[in-house]
């Protein structure tokens, strides 16, 4: 006998059950966040957490509850967005919402641009730390302070 639920549904709602409760612990459990700050992150979480065990997700139910979570503190939705689970279970509302998984973003780009080294001072100009203090003056000639550290 079969059975109703696929294992990969089963485990995809495992893992999305697993990052919901991980954002719930921190709401919860995170004290610089206010009690309506919490309220609202509550509220969506279990507007999400009730669309797990469908087969499919309520679109507009569910990409009112992003929002909400969004509304309630942006970096705890940031947060679900790196987790392949919940992009994956939730992708039709974050489409809907024009929002896309952080791995998904990165797949896009060939390379971060935040792994390239910030190009520094070009043609022999030195950086004005490395001038001598006559030489390091601003637009109308005043002497800049010193570098820091060697005061």
């Amino acid at each position: 006998m079969t059975s109703l639920f696929s294992p990969s549904i089963s485990d995809r709602d495992a893992r999305t059950r697993v990052a919901l409760y991980r954002t719930r612990v921190l709401v919860n459990r995170t004290p610089h966040l206010t009690t309506q700050t919490r309220r609202e992150a509550n509220r969506a979480l279990d507007l999400l957490e009730s669309q797990l065990g469908l087969n499919q997700v309520n679109v507009s139910e569910a990409a009112r509850a992003i929002e909400l979570l969004n509304r309630a503190h942006s970096s705890l939705l940031f947060d679900l967005l790196r987790d392949a689970g919940f992009v994956s279970r939730y992708g039709s509302a974050l489409r809907h919402l024009g929002l896309r998984g952080i791995g998904q973003r990165l797949d896009e780009v060939p390379g971060s641009v935040m792994v390239d080294p910030i190009p520094g001072p070009t043609g022999g100009r030195r950086h004005r730390d490395e001038l001598p203090p006559e030489q390091r003056v601003d637009a109308e000639g005043r002497p800049l302070p010193p570098p820091p550290g060697l005061s």
